[in-house]
């Protein structure tokens, strides 16, 4: 039986919107191991998500999503603003920032910190809460907030492929395999008050 208990959360939450223009005629190249989920933003604000895993990169000028090879066409800010007209205060989002490695644009860490510096004045508390920032690959978290949530979170990595593989596929990063096959035992098992997963629809 499914605990219903737990307030869903999704992984890298932003990559089930649209390509940048030039990489669409690549998706089928780049969403198998890319892409986490099959909703947009705004539909997971709909379906009860309220902790999100945000990963970003500078492109052109602007703050957008991101995930290894993908950039996405969403930008942050703007997202950010249309989960502040959904969050209540009895019903708050909380959200994860990244700095994704990107294949195409690297790091822009130190425009990440200023970027960071700007969200604190927004984010630090009210109806959304901005969690941590953290720059990926490194020990540098630019903000940590002193709140701690009671959250699992279960999907695809290196490590559980080294510990849990039971066929060759396991050790490629697939996540909507990942979340057919084991997304349904992650949320029977659930005992905490967030979940977060690859796919959360899946399973």
């Amino acid at each position: 039986m499914e605990n219903k208990q737990f307030i869903p959360g999704t992984h890298n939450s932003a990559t089930g919107g649209n390509l940048v223009r030039w990489q669409r005629i690549f998706g089928w190249l780049i969403h198998p191991t890319s892409r986490c989920q099959s909703r947009t933003i705004a539909e997971q604000l709909q379906d009860g998500v309220r902790l999100f895993n945000l990963q970003i990169t500078h492109y052109k000028g602007e703050w957008h999503f991101s995930h290894g090879t993908a950039i996405y066409e969403d930008e942050v800010i703007s997202t950010l603003a249309m989960m502040r007209n959904c969050a209540t205060e009895e019903n708050p989002i909380y959200f994860q920032l990244f700095l994704d490695d990107n294949l195409f644009t690297g790091q822009d860490c130190e425009e990440f910190r200023k970027l960071v510096k700007e969200l604190v004045k927004v984010y630090k508390s009210g109806n959304v809460i901005m969690l941590y920032a953290w720059i990926e690959g490194s020990a540098e978290y630019p903000y940590r907030s002193d709140i701690r949530l009671s959250y699992e979170e279960h999907y695809w990595t290196l490590d559980w492929s080294k510990k849990n593989a039971k066929s060759l596929l396991d050790y490629i990063p697939l996540p909507a395999r990942h979340a057919e096959q084991y997304n349904t035992q992650y949320k029977e098992n659930c005992k905490s008050q967030f979940l977060m997963l690859d796919y959360y629809h899946k399973g």
